[in-house]
């Protein structure tokens, strides 16, 4: 997505995220912790806010854990919970990634997932609180080396 992808150097994950800012379509998420892309009306049924930042190894992009929220989340607005989100992402990742998810339970970790495996990259995707989706890209050429799970 944005035109990142693994393997791509640090340098260069940097230089494109600089550039897409200059652009407007990214900036630094909360805490300056992660970039923060703002979906593009349409993609989702409500606003929402994709959040990232890779896992390097080597200096060269292994790992990309993202999160979806919906802008106007709230406790009070249950339409917009990571219930309502979840389905909301996996279609748009159908979109981006062809091929069917696969539906799991990791008891040991209490977690619901959703799972699909597209050329080279894993993609689960989870509810990781009342208001937030994670999804975590993997490059399965590098799963030795990578330490997730």
């Amino acid at each position: 997505f944005l035109k990142l992808h693994f393997d791509m150097s640090q340098k260069d994950f940097y230089n494109t995220c600089w550039k897409l800012n200059k652009q407007g379509l990214i900036k630094q998420g909360p805490g300056n912790l992660s970039v923060e892309y703002e979906m593009k009306e349409g993609q989702l049924k409500a606003d929402a806010y994709m959040r990232f930042y890779p896992d390097f190894l080597n200096e060269r992009i292994q790992f990309m854990p993202v999160e979806f929220v919906y802008k106007a989340w709230a406790p009070w607005n249950k339409h917009l919970s990571a219930d309502s989100l979840l389905p909301d992402i996996k279609r748009l990742l159908n979109k981006w990634y062809p091929g069917d998810f696969i539906y799991l339970e990791d008891k040991e970790q209490r977690l619901q997932l959703w799972v699909k495996v597209n050329g080279n990259r894993r993609i689960r995707m989870y509810k990781k609180s009342e208001s937030t989706v994670k999804v975590e890209f993997m490059n399965l050429l590098k799963l030795d080396s990578v330490n997730h799970q």
